[in-house]
């Protein structure tokens, strides 16, 4: 569920959980943003720059960026 709306996005098995986790985040990033009208774009915008920020020893390989893009393209198209 995203922005309470139910989305299906299909995935391998064992990228499920981490598929939930996201849209977990996503909604708290969403829920924390006071104009619902944009928050989808204000969200992730946020989310892209803090995944350019160095983070503890971990970054985002090529392949999680383009997975998260992908998520992100999926979204909007359910939301439109």
């Amino acid at each position: 569920m995203i922005m309470g709306k139910k989305i299906s996005i299909a995935c391998p098995p064992k990228d499920k959980e981490g598929l939930i986790k996201a849209a977990e985040i996503l909604n708290k990033q969403i829920d924390s943003i006071p104009d619902k009208s944009n928050a989808l774009i204000l969200t992730s915008l946020d989310l892209a720059f803090k995944s350019q920020l160095p983070q503890e020893g971990a970054a985002l390989s090529e392949g999680d960026e383009r997975n998260l893009n992908s998520l992100v393209s999926e979204i909007e198209k359910s939301l439109n």
